[in-house]
C-alpha cells in the first residue's frame, strides 16, 4: 500500500477594516471558490491518491493596523462542524459549538501566531462549515469573546486515484 502524502495549499488571508470598524477577509488560494464563498478540496484536481490529505497554511496579511494574530491554541484558531451544501444555508460554528475535527484538523499555530496549519483528510464527499478566528494586539488569545471571526465553507470532493 502506498504511503499517504500531503498536498500543501497556501492561503493568504488578507484582512481589512472598513470605516465603521467592520473586518473583511479575502482569501487568496488555488482552492478558494469566491462564487460559493468556500474552499474546494479535490484530490483528482491535484493528482492525489485516495489516502492522501490536504495541508493548508493560512497566512495572515493584516492590513488593519490592529496587530491581528491567530490564537495560540489551534482548536481556538479554527472551529469546525459538518456543513450544508448551499452557502446561504450553512450554520457556521461559534464558541458554543461542539466541533468535529475528525476530517479537518487545525494542527499548529506558528510561534509568531501569523500562520495556522490545518490538515484535511478529505475522506469522502461532504461539506464542512468552519470559522477562522484571530485576535487583536493586546487581547487575551484565550478569551473567545474577543475573537474576530470569519466563516467560509469547505467542500470536500474526495476522489483521488486508487493507484497512488
Amino acid at each position: 500500500m502506498a504511503r499517504a502524502r500531503g498536498e500543501m495549499h497556501a492561503v493568504t488571508l488578507h484582512v481589512t477594516k472598513d470605516k465603521d470598524g467592520g473586518y473583511h477577509f479575502q482569501p487568496e488560494s488555488d482552492i478558494w471558490d469566491e462564487s460559493r464563498d468556500e474552499f474546494v478540496f479535490s484530490k483528482d484536481r491535484h493528482d492525489m491518491g485516495k489516502h492522501d490529505y490536504h495541508l493548508l497554511e493560512f497566512v495572515l496579511d493584516d492590513q488593519t493596523g490592529d496587530g491581528l494574530r491567530f490564537p495560540k491554541v489551534p482548536h481556538d484558531a479554527m472551529w469546525v462542524v459538518e456543513g450544508h451544501e448551499e452557502p446561504g444555508q450553512r450554520t457556521c460554528p461559534d464558541m458554543h459549538s461542539v466541533c468535529n475535527y475528525d476530517v479537518m484538523e487545525p494542527i499548529s499555530v506558528s510561534p509568531h501566531q501569523r500562520r495556522l496549519f490545518v490538515r484535511n483528510d478529505n475522506a469522502s464527499q461532504e461539506h464542512w462549515a468552519f470559522t477562522i478566528n484571530v485576535v487583536k494586539r493586546g487581547e487575551d488569545s484565550a478569551d473567545k469573546n474577543r475573537f474576530v471571526s470569519w466563516d467560509p465553507g469547505g467542500n470536500n470532493q474526495n476522489g483521488g486515484s486508487t493507484r497512488k
